[in-house]
């Protein structure tokens, strides 16, 4: 636990809270690109990025990402969703969270086309990036989009804060939304506060 850390205190985003495991919050996150249904899937235990954690809950994220995508396809109609992660490049809270977006976008040649010369893991699975990343321990762009291959990794690009969310929102068209600080409040509250409404019943303790 980091008492300087947002995810550390669950007064810093109980409303906003969706559901909760043993291991994690799911959190409607504040700067709903999409229409609500815009979730953080957050380990309860500090740790700085998804790399770095253990393969035990690895397993238990990836089973927590499909229960999540079967209630945004449920709730929000969405037919995928676009994961991604800063991992420790581009990140405005230092503490590992997997954004899910209800959306079915392709992000992947953006992304090559900003950092052409940087390697590039290809993985099915979570869990197997994981234990690749584990021998290597460099920062990186995780994403899985609607390209075929499963989860992409950049390593060490140097990327700006909010990166990934960027990449999203001038995918969706809606640019003005990437800054999760400067969208606007009203409408980001109305959406963020669906998103609860509407998750919550699949999430309770």
């Amino acid at each position: 636990m980091d008492n300087n850390c947002v995810f550390c205190d669950r007064s810093q985003f109980e409303e906003r809270l969706c559901g909760e495991t043993k291991d994690f919050w799911i959190i409607a996150t504040l700067g709903q690109i999409t229409d609500g249904g815009y979730v953080l899937l957050v380990p309860k235990r500090h740790v700085e990025c998804i790399g770095a954690m253990e393969m035990a809950k690895i397993n238990l994220l990836e089973k927590l990402v499909a229960q999540i995508s079967d209630a945004l396809l449920k709730e929000y109609g969405a037919p995928s969703t676009t994961l991604f992660e800063h991992g420790i490049v581009g990140q405005t809270i230092k503490h590992a969270h997997l954004h899910i977006v209800p959306a079915k976008l392709d992000i992947t040649h953006r992304i090559f086309a900003d950092f052409p010369r940087n390697a590039v893991f290809f993985q099915a699975y979570l869990s197997q990036f994981c234990d690749a990343w584990k021998k290597i321990q460099m920062p990186y762009l995780l994403w899985k989009d609607s390209v075929v291959g499963g989860f992409k990794a950049s390593l060490s690009p140097e990327a700006p804060l909010q990166y990934l969310r960027t990449v999203v929102a001038e995918t969706i068209g809606r640019p003005e939304r990437a800054n999760w600080r400067t969208m606007d409040p009203e409408l980001d509250k109305k959406l963020w506060s669906e998103t609860v409404r509407k998750l919550k019943p699949y999430f309770k303790s």
